[in-house]
């Protein structure tokens, strides 16, 4: 593992999290993704140079809707860059991880995330980024918006 990518907060509401939270000095709200896939909706954050994601769900079936019931609002995981995707995930796997969500988005990134009772209740979220993309949170905001503007997220 290289660095954090960022940090994921699961709310209900983005809309009403960004009002409360768009005060705060040095915060910046890049752009917000609803995903038809996943159910949910996610606001791409700047924290400085740092990427800070909210998280809410779109419907009652999403797992965000589910993570929420069962535990409030709050830190939901941390996304971690990778150069190895495959070598990260059958190293902690071989530790005794549990992978329990893989996906990829075409041209942007690859991901893998553990479930949470792998890293002492932390729900790591492991990402190799394509080549293309830059080594920046707004490079990683700025790819996925692409992507999400070329139907691939």
């Amino acid at each position: 593992m290289e660095e954090i990518d960022h940090v994921a907060h699961a709310v209900w509401d983005v809309s009403d999290a960004l009002d409360k939270i768009d005060a705060a000095d040095g915060f910046e709200n890049v752009w917000t993704l609803e995903s038809d896939k996943w159910q949910y909706e996610t606001a791409y954050n700047l924290m400085g140079s740092t990427m800070f994601t909210l998280i809410a769900p779109t419907s009652d079936e999403s797992f965000i809707a589910d993570y929420l019931e069962q535990n409030g609002e709050g830190l939901h995981h941390i996304g971690v860059n990778v150069s190895d995707l495959d070598a990260a995930v059958e190293q902690l796997t071989g530790a005794g991880g549990e992978v329990i969500m893989e996906d990829t988005v075409p041209g942007v990134r690859t991901e893998a995330t553990l479930h949470p009772k792998t890293l002492f209740g932390l729900q790591l979220q492991l990402i190799e980024w394509h080549d293309d993309v830059g080594p920046t949170a707004l490079d990683h905001i700025e790819a996925m918006r692409d992507a999400a503007t070329d139907n691939r997220v």
